[in-house]
């Protein structure tokens, strides 16, 4: 076995030559975190095929809603903040995810305040249904996406088996949890309750526990809170955008043709999370680095990348009529416009790769300018594309704004790098 295994590390180092990357580091934590990833996309897959099959278009496309709403609010709790620990705790900063997470609930109880007041709002429009929703949202903002923040301190010192460990057990809670309420009742605020119990429970304890086990000193970088919420402000724009698609599309066009929008972006989505694992090993590698040092190999994983999402898009396309047929029935209408987005994944994947080296380098001034460019276009191009085509308009303006995103972020690294080597 010993010798198999060295055998193995020979082979992945032979290929660093080619790939100009650390294979060995690569094939030990994308094994890991490919497990987490494969439970978790896995899991959401199968939650997608419970809630097409139990309820009705009209109720998951309701449903769809309201999380598209939680999630905006969501953005109250610092997402930014996650990275900013992962650099600090790479670094030998442990004591940064606990000071992350206080500053995180503590923003997150305006969150609970902004959903109290939707709820009032559904309340005094005769919609319980939502009034209550958001009322049970109020409840958990403050805790679901501050106690995720354990996943930054596993990454920075690269525990990636733990994490995939963590994480796979969470998802699989949720997952039970979730579907075993949809088989009971197809009362939403039911279900809604038991989705955002089964993603809080876990999370509190797998913080608690990552505390008490991993944690090796209580070192705070005294600059991560600070960049932390330069990069929430910074990526604002683009989580409002990452929801206002679906919002516009219910607005406009109805809970039903929301159903089928979701449908048809959800495998994509949920490839785009598998892939994001690249970003989870690079961030901290290119934390380590000066600009100088990524120069040298950059673009050559850029094009190894290229490549990989190609294939990634070509199959996607041929396979995904079959899924559909066999799992959504009643969603045949998404394949076509799941097929077109398999091909905007192909840049979203690339330009968020290139963000995440302009990231570790805390390049905070074109950070800002890639978010808010890259945002303010597709919000351009969203509202007049959805309100007169319809699905198409809000799929045509994902192509188009991460077509985007990959030229200008292009830009961005190149013209750092250039100043670097002057």
């Amino acid at each position: 076995m010993e010798r198999l295994k060295n055998r193995s590390i020979e082979a992945l180092r032979s290929l660093e030559k080619y790939t100009k990357t650390d294979m060995v580091y690569l094939a030990k934590g994308g094994f890991w975190l490919g497990i987490g990833q494969f439970i978790a996309t896995g899991s959401a897959f199968l939650l997608s095929v419970a809630f097409a099959n139990l309820i009705s278009p009209e109720s998951y496309g309701l449903y769809k809603f309201v999380l598209s709403i939680n999630s905006l609010i969501l953005i109250t709790t610092l997402s930014g903040m996650d990275s900013a620990v992962t650099q600090a705790v790479s670094r030998g900063f442990d004591g940064t995810m606990e000071a992350g997470f206080k500053i995180k609930m503590k923003w997150g109880f305006l969150g609970s305040i902004i959903s109290i007041i939707v709820a009032v709002y559904y309340l005094t429009q005769g919609n319980t249904i939502l009034a209550l929703c958001f009322g049970i949202i109020s409840i958990f903002v403050p805790f679901t996406e501050s106690s995720d923040i354990y996943n930054s301190l596993l990454w920075g010192k690269k525990l990636f088996n733990v994490q995939a460990k963590y994480n796979a057990i969470n998802t699989l809670i949720i997952l039970s949890s979730t579907t075993l309420a949809l088989f009971i009742t197809q009362n939403l605020y039911i279900v809604l309750a038991t989705y955002l119990l089964a993603l809080t429970l876990p999370n509190l304890f797998f913080i608690n526990r990552t505390k008490k086990i991993y944690k090796e000193n209580n070192e705070i970088d005294p600059d991560a809170i600070g960049y932390g919420k330069h990069l929430s402000i910074i990526g604002l724009l683009g989580l409002l955008v990452a929801q206002l698609d679906k919002i516009l599309v219910f607005h406009y066009i109805g809970a039903v043709n929301l159903a089928i929008y979701s449908l048809a972006v959800a495998p994509t989505d949920q490839v785009k999370g598998l892939l994001k694992n690249i970003n989870s090993l690079a961030m901290p590698k290119f934390s380590e680095k000066t600009v100088g040092q990524i120069k040298n190999s950059i673009w050559h994983k850029v094009w190894i990348l290229s490549l990989i999402m190609i294939i990634v898009a070509t199959g996607y396309i041929i396979f995904i009529p079959f899924l559909f047929k066999i799992f959504f029935p009643k969603y045949l209408a998404s394949i076509i416009y799941s097929q077109v987005m398999s091909v905007s994944l192909i840049f979203a994947v690339l330009a968020g790769f290139l963000a995440t080296v302009l990231e570790s380098q805390k390049a905070q001034k074109e950070l800002y300018k890639y978010n808010i460019y890259t945002n303010v276009i597709n919000i351009l191009v969203l509202f007049p594309l959805v309100y007169f085509y319809g699905i198409w308009g809000a799929i045509i303006s994902r192509l188009i704004a991460r077509i985007f995103s990959l030229g200008y972020s292009s830009y961005l690294l190149r013209k750092i790098l250039i100043l670097n080597q002057n």
